[in-house]
C-alpha cells in the first residue's frame, strides 16, 4: 500500500513515528510503491490522488535523509552528511 498524507493529516505524527521504525530497505520499498501509485495518478490526471501521494513521497525522502540516505527517482544513495548539506 502506498503512503499518503492528507493536507492536514491528523495521523501524520503517528505515521512518521512508524516510518522511523522501519528498515531502510522497507522504507525504499514503500517509496517505490508510493512513487508508482503517484505516476499512475499523474498519467490519469487524478490530482486528488496525486497530491497525497506526493506528500507521502516527500515525507519518506525526509525520513531517509535523517538516516543519511538520499532517495532519488530510481535508486538509493548514501548521503555523505545526514543533514544532506554536504
Amino acid at each position: 500500500m502506498p503512503l499518503t498524507f492528507a493536507e492536514s493529516d491528523p495521523d501524520r505524527l503517528t505515521k512518521e513515528a512508524e516510518l522511523r521504525a522501519v528498515s531502510s530497505d522497507d522504507l525504499l520499498a514503500l517509496y517505490k510503491r508510493t512513487r508508482a501509485a503517484a505516476s499512475q495518478a499523474r498519467k490519469a490526471h487524478d490530482m486528488e490522488a496525486l497530491y497525497p501521494l506526493a506528500r507521502g513521497m516527500k515525507t519518506i525522502q525526509r525520513i531517509a535523509d535523517e538516516r543519511g540516505l538520499i532517495i532519488r527517482a530510481h535508486h538509493l544513495a548514501e548521503n555523505p552528511s545526514p543533514s544532506g548539506r554536504g
